[in-house]
């Protein structure tokens, strides 16, 4: 036993695993982007009742929306 932290040839399956898979499954630049907006912004709190659907569904698509995930372009009924 080293006393070295581990490298990638220690983890299961080490060397099975193509590059082009690996590059696929990395993420592209539309997602680093989301991944920094999740990272760099405060949490949101989205509130309301559970019982009040449309209420809660209107603060939690103002809390995405605010985080830069969606465009909110609903209305009102």
């Amino acid at each position: 036993m080293t006393d070295r932290p581990y490298a990638h040839t220690d983890l299961p399956d080490s060397g099975r695993t193509s590059h082009f898979t690996i590059d696929e499954q990395l993420p592209e630049a539309d997602e680093k982007q989301m991944i920094h907006v999740l990272t760099t912004n405060a949490p949101v709190t989205v509130t309301g009742a559970r019982d009040e659907t449309e209420g809660a569904l209107a603060n939690l698509l103002a809390a995405l929306a605010t985080l830069g995930l969606i465009t909110n372009s609903t209305t009102a009924s």
